[in-house]
């Protein structure tokens, strides 16, 4: 597997981090609303938060509304996901793969999100429909109590890129300095012992904020900064994080 992955005009797993801009609105008008100002603000791609769209269970408004985001997204890419872990939002397992399945087939957002939780089998089976049709696959898993031991990530991280995840993602929740260090290691050690693509990985509210903006270092491929709201405890401005992250870019050669 190739150690960057290339997504329209974007290169994942080289230079700098990313940045993705969650978008939460729960109308088209909101979410057309968030795109913009992502775009605005230099957003490398959006992740559509289809979990806040109120009409996500219509396939059809929620594919027309992708195509209107292809458009204004121009060649920068889309994520598309629907997140469960840490949210009031639930679906039916068949539902859940149909939506993903049918924004596939749509083809108008190339990466798509995959909660590891679903079962071996589903994100297996997934991992193989979207590739046979050109869209990658990001395996995620997100704990909202606590922080797994070094090798536990990792071992999740494998597990994921073996099921086919092209970019395997793990996000922890720290409960002291020590835990973030874990999250840190962990990433690290992927990162150099298994390199065979990008990760993302991420500790958690204020006191994971260091892992936001060090991915270069430790090997995180990708990291989230808010425009009008956040998506989970601890993301950063998109102003502030872009800022930092070409600070710690650019002082390397100093």
């Amino acid at each position: 597997m190739e150690k960057t992955l290339k997504i329209r005009d974007m290169e994942l797993g080289t230079g700098m981090p990313k940045v993705c801009v969650p978008i939460t609105g729960k109308d088209k008008a909101g979410i057309l609303q968030e795109t913009e100002l992502a775009l605005q603000a230099g957003a490398d791609l959006i992740e559509w938060r289809a979990d806040y769209y109120v009409d996500v269970d219509d396939v059809q408004k929620t594919a027309g509304l992708g195509r209107e985001l292809r458009k204004k997204m121009g060649n920068k890419p889309i994520l598309f996901t629907y997140r469960t872990e840490g949210t009031n939002h639930s679906i039916e397992l068949e539902k859940y793969i149909r939506l993903n399945q049918s924004m596939v087939d749509a083809g108008d957002v190339d990466l798509l999100d995959i909660e590891l939780f679903m079962g071996d089998e589903v994100c297996q089976d997934f991992c193989g429909y979207a590739h046979g049709k050109g869209k990658a696959v990001i395996i995620s898993s997100h704990d909202f109590e606590k922080t797994p031991n070094e090798q536990e990530i990792v071992g999740r991280l494998c597990k994921m890129r073996t099921l086919g995840a092209d970019v395997p993602k793990v996000a922890v929740m720290p409960k002291n300095a020590g835990d973030v260090l874990t999250l840190l290691s962990a990433t690290n050690q992927y990162a150099n012992a298994h390199a065979d693509g990008p990760l993302i990985t991420m500790s958690m509210k204020w006191l994971g904020g260091i892992s936001r903006i060090s991915g270069e270092i430790f090997g995180s491929a990708l990291t989230f900064g808010s425009t009008m709201r956040v998506s989970a405890p601890g993301q950063l401005a998109i102003e502030d994080l872009k800022y930092i992250l070409n600070v710690l870019h650019h002082s390397e050669n100093q």
